[in-house]
């Protein structure tokens, strides 16, 4: 009788662990892009070019740090704000296809958040000239509605 009752509680604490886990545990639906596979325009390669170009360094104020025509690729240097929740800096990447009818466009952000250092932990080190400057930040999730609407200016520009 003893066994059969440790069995029960230990199918129990498994269930109500996992009823846990799949109902607190989650991060939360991240909304899809409409546009996973990129967008199609029905318009010349250069002139989709040039729409990319200016939504991204006009409209968006971005800085470029790398633009090649030829081969399609925009990347924009990293743009740093400070937020409620810390300092975020964030950078776009645009690819751009010459099709049959028109030219293929893939937006990609990406967004990272510093990670906080504390003096008292034995990691912190003085900032020097050598130190990568990269290091301290961490990937967070982006939005995709924020590529979205990327994607619809872009069409309006297009019109």
């Amino acid at each position: 009788m003893k066994t059969r009752n440790r069995i029960s509680i230990v199918i129990g604490f498994f269930i109500v662990a996992t009823i846990f886990y799949c109902g607190c545990g989650h991060k939360g639906l991240i909304k899809d892009s409409k546009y996973p596979d990129g967008k199609f325009f029905n318009k010349p390669y250069d002139t989709v070019w040039k729409a990319v170009h200016e939504l991204l360094f006009v409209d968006l104020g971005c800085v470029e740090k790398e633009v090649n025509r030829k081969k399609g690729v925009i990347e924009t240097d990293w743009i740093t704000r400070m937020t409620t929740d810390g300092t975020q800096r964030w950078k776009i990447d645009a690819e751009i296809k010459a099709k049959e009818n028109g030219a293929v466009v893939y937006i990609i952000k990406d967004i990272e958040m510093r990670e906080e250092i504390s003096k008292e932990t034995r990691n912190y080190k003085e900032k020097s000239k050598d130190q990568n400057p990269n290091a301290g930040w961490k990937n967070i999730d982006v939005d995709q509605s924020s590529v979205d609407s990327m994607y619809q200016q872009l069409e309006n520009k297009l019109r």
